[in-house]
């Protein structure tokens, strides 16, 4: 009898925690945070207006990133990294790198899984005082520590590195995405070739990926992709963060191309620049294609049930889609030109 209830008792318990968890869920609302050159403006995805703007900085942001826990939002402008806190939707700190005779510019970056440190691909140029030559040193990843503000290790890494991707499943390695795509250690910076892109075996074709736009919300599926070319067509890249599987999709159709996001189903794949691209996941299919109306867009967004896409922003607006349809529901106006956007879900 004892035994009985004991598991019955444990049955309830399972059954409050799975219900806690779909109500926190459905209590989480969500946002697209637009970083435009003036201020950060945060828009809501159930009336797609824009709710707030935070003119914290006057800076071209050029990347950005958000923590896996969906706190912190992270911008940056080449020579400054801006920090956000979701939820009080205010700036509270900025982390300048470069001092009066070191020089230091941030190419590509990530957050780690903890939220306590970001990995920042950077070109560093010094100089000595009343010496008239400048000292340019290998590319490095520089680990910053949020807590202390200072850098805490530095590994030279290859050249053109502009796409850094933390993964779930080992918090001591990375990928770095450039001419070519890497792993590398933090324990030592140990570098290990992961997949050739420009330099490819001579009976193999070079493939082209700008890496830019990362385009991720926190809590998704953790699946990054990127557009791809080469002279036969077009492929995206696929790197499942929670296994560090990297593989490649063929695209049966090529679209000019900046960015992707894949749908919560991981069924679709979103692509945009002057056109929204539907792509099927599993074959590479183009479902659909459409004008974006507004202009070439960089970033895309996708709301948490899969239901509406956000293009942009490029010039001083976004674009808001039927993820189904793909008929244009509206557009949304900035304050200011922009490149980079997330949809980060809060809780209510």
């Amino acid at each position: 009898m004892l035994d009985r209830r004991l598991s019955r008792a444990l049955i309830f318990l399972v059954a409050l925690s799975v219900l806690a968890g779909m109500a926190s869920r459905a209590l989480a609302k969500d946002y697209i945070f637009a970083a435009v050159s003036n201020a950060l403006q945060i828009i809501d995805c159930d009336t797609d207006t824009v709710v707030k703007t935070v003119p914290a900085y006057n800076d071209y942001i050029v990347g950005a990133a958000p923590s896996a826990d969906g706190k912190r939002y992270y911008l940056n402008a080449f020579h400054t990294i801006y920090a956000f806190d979701t939820a009080t939707q205010q700036l509270v700190d900025a982390y300048r790198l470069s001092a009066e005779l070191n020089k230091v510019t941030v190419l590509g970056f990530a957050v780690s899984e903890d939220g306590k440190k970001l990995y920042l691909s950077t070109s560093i140029v010094k100089k000595k005082q009343n010496v008239p030559r400048l000292d340019v040193l290998p590319p490095q990843l520089l680990v910053f520590d949020i807590a202390t503000r200072q850098v805490t290790g530095s590994f030279e890494i290859p050249y053109g590195v502009m796409g850094v991707v933390s993964l779930r499943n080992d918090p001591d390695k990375l990928v770095l995405i450039g001419l070519d795509i890497h792993t590398i250690s933090l324990r030592d910076g140990k570098l290990e070739l992961a997949m050739p892109l420009l330099n490819v075996p001579k009976d193999a074709e070079p493939i082209n990926s700008l890496v830019i736009w990362n385009n991720m919300s926190p809590g998704d599926h953790g699946i990054f992709t990127n557009p791809t070319y080469t002279l036969s067509g077009m492929a995206y890249l696929v790197l499942d963060r929670n296994t560090g599987k990297l593989g490649s999709l063929k695209g049966d159709t090529v679209h000019l191309e900046y960015s992707t996001v894949v749908s919560p189903d991981k069924k679709y794949l979103y692509a945009v620049m002057d056109e929204l691209v539907k792509v099927d996941m599993e074959t590479g299919k183009t479902l659909k294609a459409v004008p974006v109306e507004r202009g070439t867009s960089y970033a895309i967004s996708i709301t948490s049930n899969g239901k509406k896409i956000y293009a942009g922003p490029s010039g001083a607006d976004m674009s808001v889609f039927d993820a189904d349809t793909l008929d244009r529901l509206g557009v949304i106006p900035l304050e200011a030109d922009g490149v980079v956007a997330h949809r980060i879900s809060l809780a209510q």
